[in-house]
């Protein structure tokens, strides 16, 4: 789509739950001019490609149709729709569509009159060898110049995250409950991310790639689970995936009950050196953690935080996260636990500005889009 700038304007146009045929017909009308009539294009000569994303989701109404996904049809059937205010006839022309279906939510099939116009294409979950032959391609470059022996744990790494990744579907299963249960290749390829944080320094030798490979596949999968039970089960399979793929390395102090905890971050070396290195112990993670409080507190307003073991953790969670590009995260729990705490002071670490949004039970959307102009 991006390639075609030059004859065609795109609009992505992402459907929800919510969506309905009059907010569905604004967002379409946004790059269109009357041209003669009722005739309405494109600006200039260009033509338009509509992207609609997530297709399927709109709610259907007690008559069992989705009316954003009607209005769609009757687009491509007529070439038309109408004006709401003045009920007059609007021929829409130079216009394209190209949609995406979500395989695992919404109502999962559309009207069989708007699907007909479509050339389909099904996309599946890729075959395992594919899978290895892409990640491949990226690890392979990116540690073609570090020591052989490291190049050599690659492979393992490759055929273990793919072992672990089918374990870990088959284990946790999507539910009500935990409705957030899904993996997919997104989460296959944000562990290969994270090895490719790897720098020379840090990682001279093969265990040090197989510990990093260990955090990384806990971080993704690991700190998706809900509750101690769930993790104990993650851990025995990756343990007993460890033990089988790298038995020659000791890895088995960071499994069980007793385990030690094993950390990753940016800020091992300095605050100002960003090098993702493994912290050695917990009191190398506490006195690193207080030296980035005390500048923070210089510079802002005083927080008295106790960095117990799971603060400091989160701490490391949370900078990952948002260090990351669009990195985005969801911090959940009970008023007063310190999410706000952390998030600042990971915020700080990252060298980022913070800002806040005061709730109260008047704010509407025209607060938001003050406050969000505000942050801009």
């Amino acid at each position: 789509m991006t390639n075609n700038s030059e004859e065609y304007m795109q609009q992505i146009i992402n459907f929800n739950f919510y969506t309905d045929a009059n907010l569905l017909q604004m967002i379409m009308e946004q790059f269109l001019e009357k041209k003669a009539g009722k005739t309405f294009a494109p600006l200039g000569k260009f033509k338009l490609l509509y992207f609609v994303d997530d297709m399927n989701m709109p709610a259907r109404d007690p008559y069992d149709t989705q009316n954003a996904i009607a209005l769609l049809r009757q687009h491509r059937d007529y070439e038309h729709w109408y004006d709401k205010s003045k009920l007059t006839l609007k021929d829409i022309k130079s216009t394209q569509m190209v949609a995406a279906m979500n395989p695992t939510a919404g109502s999962f099939i559309i009207n069989p009159r708007l699907q007909r116009h479509f050339f389909m294409l099904a996309v599946s979950f890729p075959e395992q060898s594919s899978l290895s032959t892409i990640y491949s391609a990226y690890l392979n470059k990116h540690f073609s110049k570090f020591k052989g022996t490291i190049q050599e744990q690659l492979g393992p790494i490759i055929k273990g995250t793919l072992q672990l990744h089918s374990e870990v579907t088959r284990n946790f299963r999507k539910t009500a409950q935990n409705f957030h249960y899904e993996f997919n290749v997104r989460h296959l390829t944000n562990v290969f991310q994270g090895l490719l944080q790897a720098k020379q320094e840090a990682i001279a030798e093969p265990d040090n790639l197989v510990k990093l490979w260990v955090h990384e596949a806990e971080r993704i999968y690991g700190d998706r689970l809900v509750n101690a039970e769930h993790l104990a089960t993650y851990k025995g399979l990756c343990n007993e995936l460890v033990t089988k793929s790298f038995s020659r390395f000791n890895l088995k102090k960071y499994f069980g009950a007793t385990a030690e905890p094993l950390i990753f971050a940016q800020f091992v070396a300095g605050l100002d050196d960003k090098l993702y290195d493994q912290f050695p112990t917990s009191q190398a993670l506490n006195t690193r953690l207080l030296e980035a409080l005390r500048e923070y507190n210089d510079t802002n307003a005083v927080m008295d935080l106790v960095l117990f073991e799971d603060a400091m953790k989160h701490v490391c969670k949370i900078s990952r996260i948002i260090a990351a590009d669009q990195g985005h995260s969801l911090l959940v729990g009970v008023g007063g636990s310190g999410k706000q705490s952390l998030s600042r002071l990971s915020s700080f670490i990252c060298q980022y500005t913070t800002a806040g949004i005061m709730i109260s039970s008047s704010y509407g959307m025209n607060d938001l889009k003050a406050d969000l102009q505000g942050f801009f």
